[in-house]
């Protein structure tokens, strides 16, 4: 019994510090994040609205050194998502591409 125990308390300490590694939403200081339904947006499987994306956004800039964001799938992203993340990357003076590579920053026509 003490030997599970021991095993178990080990392999719980390794997926303590191995998970943080494998989820790790910054690579080479750029995030991806899809458009959903209702003007929110997927962030590794997390959803959120406009607000709570800036504040996300703003943490991983000062802790992880985000600097662009990449909007996959932006075929399907209304007007309005590619509007708001464009206006959270002038904020936080972030870069912001959709997946071809288009400038979300500037207002589209």
């Amino acid at each position: 019994m003490k030997r599970l125990a021991t095993k178990l308390l080990g392999g719980l300490f390794v997926l303590m510090f191995a998970l943080p590694v494998l989820a790790k939403d910054v690579r080479d200081g750029q995030l991806s994040l899809e458009p959903v339904r209702d003007d929110r947006f997927s962030v590794n499987g997390f959803t959120m609205g406009k607000a709570e994306l800036y504040g996300y956004l703003s943490e991983l800039k000062s802790s992880e050194g985000l600097q662009k964001i990449v909007l996959k799938r932006s075929k399907k992203a209304s007007d309005a998502q590619r509007s708001a993340i464009g206006s959270i990357a002038r904020a936080l003076e972030l870069e912001a591409v959709d997946a071809e590579g288009v400038d979300l920053r500037t207002p589209q026509p």
